[in-house]
């Protein structure tokens, strides 16, 4: 028979090293503050279990509503870090209700209507809807690219929470013998601490992931506008020029310029110019196909890759563009709008080949001829 007394230390032993290596990611200047709660959280569980082995030192009624009120506003703290890591956020007044329940429970079945089968079935069921919460919480509200990485913890969670419901339903069956009710606290006690360092390790490996996301944006994304910087250019444009290649389809650059840019920022200043850059790929973005990248090439000039178009496909949407970003001027601070207009030049890969840096440089001379005809206008090479 395994030792209940070793596997309640080694409980408290995982439990105190997650804590530790939580609250030491969590200490972080850069940390995010659900990292920040979830340490709190698991410190204030630890607190609660080191309250639960002190059964003797504490009235029984004071005992319990200690130990799992603080068990429960542990887990509540690490719900709304779970929560906030997903975009959402839990309310201190539904902190302090979790909190309240898993006090009130045990003092009623140890005051009002003592009865210990009650306690443990109560509590236990109870701490095990809370995990249950803890679990459906990335799986409902996760959608970002995190999600692939959040299956550690969520197992871990609903580890957890079946481990107590079975610990609670076992100790409460009356007919259970009291050997099957040991075997069964024992196994639950060993499985608890190998979900918990699921938990925690799938929380470090969720944050990690999310970091990682953010790197890559930073160094794919242009901060201003949000649009493909250059390095992103190189990397994702080589790929569907490859598979066009091998699929034997056309893919169009274009090259987008903002019209008398120099006078904007000259006559308005420069954030404004930076207010007509964003509203630029605000509607390049909203006109291009999920499939096409919009790539800020330099300065005011916009790249556009619009993958499995021939010229004259190209050439109606570059049309699009300029007529639409011609009707839709930008909104100032003041309340004002300021007109703006676009010249666009396209190259394909039916005249220019499958090289990148030809067709950028051949899509870059239509559009010095848009330049020369007056602005406003699409040229093909």
């Amino acid at each position: 028979m395994l030792n209940q007394e070793t596997l309640l230390l080694v409980q408290v032993s995982f439990t105190l090293l997650i804590t530790l290596l939580l609250t030491s990611v969590a200490l972080t200047g850069d940390a995010l503050s659900e990292q920040r709660l979830w340490a709190v959280g698991n410190v204030v569980s630890c607190l609660g279990l080191a309250v639960g082995a002190s059964e003797q030192a504490l009235p029984l009624w004071m005992h319990g509503a200690i130990s799992y009120g603080l068990l429960a506003c542990g887990l509540a703290l690490v719900l709304r870090g779970l929560r906030k890591f997903c975009g959402s956020d839990l309310s201190t007044g539904a902190i302090v209700g979790i909190t309240v329940v898993a006090i009130v429970l045990p003092g009623y079945f140890a005051l009002v209507e003592p009865s210990l089968r009650a306690r443990l079935l109560v509590t236990g069921l109870y701490f095990s809807v809370l995990n249950m919460v803890c679990a459906w919480t990335p799986w409902h509200q996760l959608q970002d690219e995190t999600r692939k990485v959040m299956w550690a913890s969520l197992l871990g969670f609903v580890g957890l929470a079946v481990a107590m419901a079975v610990r609670a339903l076992y100790m409460a069956w009356p007919d259970a013998t009291a050997q099957q009710t040991d075997l069964v606290v024992s196994l639950t006690l060993l499985a608890i601490p190998v979900a918990q360092v699921s938990v925690g390790f799938g929380l470090m490996v969720m944050v990690a992931h999310r970091y990682a996301l953010k790197l890559n944006r930073l160094s794919t994304l242009d901060s201003l506008t949000g649009a493909y910087n250059r390095t992103a250019l190189e990397r994702l444009a080589l790929k569907i020029l490859n598979r066009a290649r091998q699929s034997g389809r056309s893919v169009c650059i274009a090259l987008v310029d903002a019209d008398h840019f120099k006078k904007i920022n000259d006559s308005h200043g420069h954030p404004v110019g930076d207010l007509v850059l964003q509203h630029l790929v605000g509607k390049l973005s909203a006109l291009v196909r999920p499939g096409d990248m919009v790539v800020r090439y330099g300065g005011e000039e916009f790249l556009l890759v619009l993958d499995g178009l021939n010229l004259t496909g190209a050439s109606q949407v570059a049309e699009r563009l300029r007529e639409t970003v011609a009707t839709s001027p930008v909104t100032l601070d003041a309340g004002t709008t300021l007109n703006y207009q676009i010249s666009i030049g396209i190259s394909c890969t039916d005249t220019c080949g499958f090289e990148l840096k030809k067709l950028v440089e051949s899509a870059d001379g239509a559009l010095y001829q848009a330049k020369q005809q007056g602005r406003n206008r699409v040229c093909v090479a």
